[in-house]
């Protein structure tokens, strides 16, 4: 069979508001760490994060962040999308994400409901940096 083929979407960088902890729960310690601010750039969408959003993630019993994000973006002219991503955290400390796009069907952007992608984060303190395919 022929391999999927990828093609670049986005680099961005994401401003994050100070951590939230939850304490060990059932599905591990969760934390929720607020998306308050950034911006992307790619071929074919440019925009900036919005201030409405978070990473509901959890440290697993082996000592592995899992992120579960929910946020916004809004493109530079003037669509909202919304972006859902979760994947596990590798040893060399990139998170390997699974990514979903949500925006109106009459958007220049709606060929971003039917694709599916992935993106690599590296973090730091106080924000992420997210490649998208």
């Amino acid at each position: 069979p022929k391999p999927p083929t990828f093609t670049y979407l986005y680099s961005s960088n994401v401003t994050l508001g100070p951590t939230i902890d939850y304490g060990a729960g059932p599905r591990g310690h969760r934390v929720a760490i607020p998306i308050t601010g950034g911006t992307l750039s790619g071929p074919r969408i440019k925009g900036n994060f919005i201030n409405l959003g978070a990473d509901w993630g959890a440290i697993d019993n082996l000592g592995v962040f899992n992120p579960d994000t929910r946020y916004g973006i809004l493109t530079d002219d003037g669509a909202n999308i919304y972006i859902q991503t979760s994947g596990p955290t590798q040893k060399d400390g990139h998170t390997h994400l699974r990514m979903i796009f949500e925006t109106a069907a009459n958007s220049t952007y709606s060929w971003l409901n039917e694709i599916v992608a992935v993106g690599i984060l590296t973090g730091g303190s106080g924000y992420v940096s997210i490649d998208a395919w």
